[in-house]
């Protein structure tokens, strides 16, 4: 077949997949109680697909815009899976590796997947079908990007007066804002393992039994990624909120009421807390510091080749501008995490945008700075101790001197 039609299946499937993994929940819990309607499950269901796609539903009379980041992972990387096989079989030769043709092929699955998205959010949440389509797309253009770029053999390829900082990138924003996830993962374990008891007390108020329970820290786990996005901005220093007039930083913690939800237990007691928690401060420094290294590594090998001075203003220029650029990111990945969980107080939960945009790139933005001019300065002193070997040429051996031909016979002296 064409692989546009390719495309459009693999897009159709990835979508039935989609709600078919959102269903899964809604269906065990309803197998508990077979005494209430289907329309209960099937409801839940096609909420937390729109939910996945960022688009803002009505669970039990409570607006739930906070997208679970855990569920739209899942869904991306199944979508991928199944656009994948069904593009492999649909056509016997790759199109070819231009950009071009992979946006097409991406366009394609991104259209045909927010389709189903959207009719979902038609049927049962009209208010949200802007949001629902949007989030279609974007989620549609990932799975077939992802999808179709491999069998394309497609590659990223820089221009030829890129520079070398701007190759290694890519690497750099995953290390600086890859240590700070992994702090901010670190930072939701201990507070989870040391609010046990409170977690513990939060969930039996509800009384979900055993199998209640299962599917609650299961639900719960779907927002795990949000959590530690949420924990990563603590680090920084901007803090979350959990509602209006909220607020949880290092530095001081002021809280209202909280939903009875066992997660929210493992937030710290309001107060002050103690001066040793500003220690966390230094991770986004660490994570600055990652990613600078990354950026003027490359450039420092990149003129090193070419026998050209690195000097300290340009590994300082060069780890500034890859720490600034790593903190925009973290803030744009902040924005998306954050949401309502309901209509009157409960707005606006996950980091506070303002000092997150403002701090982020200021702490990676310095701390990539100083990283810079300080490994620009001991790299360059580095190979300028090093001394040029000329390289040894072995003497080449003197040819034997030919023997001397004898006098023939009887000639006469």
């Amino acid at each position: 077949m064409p692989w546009p039609v390719a495309a459009a299946l693999g897009a159709i499937g990835s979508a039935l997949v989609a709600g078919l993994i959102c269903l899964v929940l809604p269906m065990v819990g309803w197998l508990s109680d077979m005494s209430q309607p289907l329309s209960g499950p099937l409801s839940l269901a096609a909420a937390l697909l729109l939910l996945a796609h960022g688009a803002p539903v009505l669970v039990g009379g409570v607006t739930v815009s906070v997208a679970p980041l855990g569920l739209t992972f899942v869904i991306i990387a199944v979508g991928v899976g199944v656009t994948r096989v069904v593009l492999r079989h649909g056509f016997a030769a790759a199109p070819g590796p231009s950009t071009a043709r992979v946006g097409v092929a991406a366009i394609v699955v991104a259209v045909v997947y927010a389709v189903p998205v959207a009719i979902v959010a038609w049927f049962t949440h009209p208010a949200s079908i802007g949001r629902a389509v949007a989030g279609g797309l974007v989620v549609g253009l990932i799975v077939g990007w992802s999808a179709a770029a491999p069998l394309f053999g497609w590659r990223l390829t820089w221009p030829v007066a890129a520079p070398a900082w701007m190759r290694a990138l890519p690497r750099a924003l995953g290390a600086g804002a890859g240590i700070l996830l992994a702090c901010g993962a670190a930072v939701l374990a201990i507070a989870i393992a040391s609010s046990g008891t409170r977690i513990e007390t939060l969930q039996n108020g509800l009384m979900p039994g055993r199998l209640g329970g299962v599917l609650l820290a299961v639900a719960q786990a779907l927002w795990l990624p949000n959590f530690v996005v949420w924990c990563a901005a603590w680090l920084v220093g901007a803090g979350f909120a959990l509602g209006v007039g909220t607020v949880v930083s290092p530095v001081a913690v002021n809280l209202g009421m909280l939903p009875s939800i066992p997660i929210f237990g493992a937030v710290p007691q309001p107060g002050s807390p103690p001066s040793a928690m500003t220690l966390w401060l230094l991770a986004p420094v660490v994570a600055g510091v990652a990613a600078a290294w990354v950026a003027v590594r490359a450039q420092f090998t990149h003129e090193w080749l070419r026998d050209q001075t690195f000097r300290v203003e340009t590994g300082g220029l060069v780890g500034g501008a890859t720490g600034i650029l790593t903190g925009l990111v973290l803030t744009v990945l902040a924005a998306v995490t954050r949401g309502d969980f309901g209509s009157v107080r409960l707005v606006g939960l996950g980091p506070r945008l303002g000092p997150m945009a403002l701090l982020a790139p200021s702490l990676f933005g310095f701390a990539g700075l100083a990283a810079g001019m300080v490994l620009a300065w001991h790299w360059g002193s580095a190979t300028d101790e090093v001394e040029p070997v000329a390289p040894h040429v072995p003497a080449s051996p003197r040819p034997p001197t030919p023997p001397r031909p004898p006098s023939p016979a009887g000639h006469a002296a």
